[in-house]
C-alpha cells in the first residue's frame, strides 16, 4: 500500500510560502485515463493530498476526487488560508464525501477567518487544521501567538513545520514549539503526509511538529505536467503514460535522500519606520516590541517573548517616547487590571503604518515568484 500521494494540478498560487516547490511547476489537465491506470497499479492509497492548486471548474475537481475515492483512505486539501472563501463557494464538492481533511496552511497572516471555518465546520464533516509555518525569528512567534488562542478555540488541529514538502534546510518545529511555550514535548511516535510527527502541548492544547525525515521512502508526486517523482524536487522523473509496475516501485519504493545541499535565495526585507517631520527612526526590533505589546498587554511578557532585557525594554521605549514627545505604552499599576499595557493611539498608528507596508511587500514577492 502506498503511504502518501501528492497531486498538484495548478501551479498558480498568489501565496508566498518560503521555498515553495510547487510554483513554476507547468501546468496542463491531467488525463483521467492515465490517473486511472496509475491507480490500478498501486492499488491502495494511506493518505491522498490535492495540495496548493487555484480551484478549477467544479467538475473537474470533482472527477479527479471521485477517481481517488474508491482507492484513498484518507483525501485532504492542502490549501493557504487566503482560500477559505472560494473553499465555501465548493461546498457541495465537499459535502459530497469524498474529502475527510482539510489543512489551511498559515504564513505571515496574524488572524484566522473565523467566519468562514465556522461555516465549513458547521456545514460538513471533515477535520480541519492549521499548518503554521515556522520560522525561528521573533516576528514568527508573535504570529503564531495570535493564531494560536484562535485556532484552540475553534478546535482547530494544529501542525508546525516547514513549508509542505519543500525540505527546506532551517526551519525546526521542535525549537520553534520550545520558543513558544510548548511542554512535554516527546520523541516522534507516527509518520502522516510523509513526515515524522512530535506530539507538544502548548497551553494545554495539542500539536503536531512534522519533523522531515532524512530520508523518503513510500511517497508518490503526481505533478501538473503529469510527471511522477519521489517528490517535487526529485531528479527522477517519468511521464504518468511511461510509467509501469517496475518503474512505480522504484520511485516509491526506492530511498532517496532529500536534496538539501542545494542553495536557495529568497527576499529578505527588513522595514524600518522614520517620522517624517522629526526624523526620529523606528527599527524592527522596537516595531516587534509593540506588535508584542498589543499581542500580550503586557510588558514583561512581550520584551521576554522578543528575548529583550526586561531593562532594555523599558529603556528602548522610554527613548523612544522622548524623540517623538508622546506617550507609545501605557501601563496600568493598581486595581483588577494590574500590570497590564496598552498601545497608545500612537503606538497603533506605528503599528497600522509597518502592516500596509509588509502586505504591499508581500504582494509584491508574490508577483515577484
Amino acid at each position: 500500500m502506498l503511504k502518501t500521494m501528492l497531486l498538484s494540478i495548478s501551479n498558480k498560487c498568489a501565496y508566498t510560502c518560503p521555498f515553495c516547490p510547487f510554483k513554476n511547476t507547468g501546468e496542463a489537465e491531467l488525463s483521467q485515463e492515465h490517473v486511472r491506470n496509475l491507480l490500478e497499479m498501486i492499488g491502495t492509497i494511506e493518505d491522498m493530498i490535492l495540495i496548493c492548486n487555484e480551484w478549477y471548474s467544479k467538475a473537474y475537481i470533482e472527477s479527479l476526487l471521485s477517481l481517488f475515492y474508491d482507492r484513498a483512505r484518507k483525501i485532504s486539501l492542502f490549501l493557504p488560508i487566503s482560500e477559505t472563501k472560494n473553499l465555501l463557494k465548493q461546498r457541495k464538492i465537499l459535502q459530497s464525501g469524498f474529502v475527510s481533511n482539510i489543512v489551511f496552511i498559515m504564513y505571515h497572516e496574524t488572524t484566522v477567518p473565523e467566519n468562514d471555518i465556522y461555516t465549513l465546520l458547521s456545514s460538513m464533516d471533515v477535520d480541519i487544521g492549521i499548518w503554521f509555518i515556522s520560522e525561528l525569528s521573533n516576528s514568527s512567534y508573535i504570529t503564531f501567538q495570535k493564531v494560536f488562542p484562535v485556532a484552540k478555540r475553534l478546535g482547530l488541529k494544529i501542525w508546525i513545520g516547514e513549508t509542505p514538502y519543500s525540505y527546506s534546510n532551517y526551519m525546526d518545529p521542535v525549537v520553534f514549539a520550545f520558543r513558544v511555550g510548548g511542554e512535554n514535548i516527546g520523541l516522534p511516535y507516527s509518520s502522516r503526509y510523509g513526515y515524522r510527527i512530535s506530539r507538544a502541548y502548548i497551553d494545554g492544547y495539542p500539536a503536531s511538529l512534522m519533523i522531515r525525515p532524512p530520508v523518503l521512502s513510500n511517497i508518490l508526486y503526481l505533478s501538473p505536467v503529469g510527471e511522477l517523482a519521489k517528490h517535487p524536487k526529485s531528479q527522477f522523473k517519468v511521464k504518468i503514460e511511461e510509467a509501469d509496475i517496475e518503474i512505480l516501485r522504484k520511485i516509491i519504493f526506492m530511498p532517496e535522500n532529500l536534496p538539501l545541499n542545494e542553495f536557495i535565495f529568497i527576499p529578505k526585507v527588513n522595514v524600518n519606520l522614520q517620522e517624517e517631520l522629526k526624523g526620529v527612526e523606528i527599527d524592527q526590533t522596537t516595531i516587534q516590541l509593540l506588535e508584542a505589546i498589543q499581542t500580550f498587554n503586557s510588558l514583561k511578557v512581550a520584551c521576554k517573548s522578543t528575548g529583550i532585557p526586561y531593562s532594555s525594554c523599558v529603556q528602548k521605549i522610554a527613548l523612544l517616547e522622548k524623540k517623538l514627545g508622546k506617550k507609545l505604552v501605557t501601563t496600568i499599576r493598581g486595581g483588577k487590571m494590574r500590570g497590564r499595557s496598552y498601545l497608545s493611539e500612537l503606538g497603533l498608528q506605528i503599528l497600522e503604518t509597518y502592516r500596509k507596508i509588509i502586505f504591499k511587500i508581500n504582494e509584491d514577492l508574490a508577483k515577484y515568484e
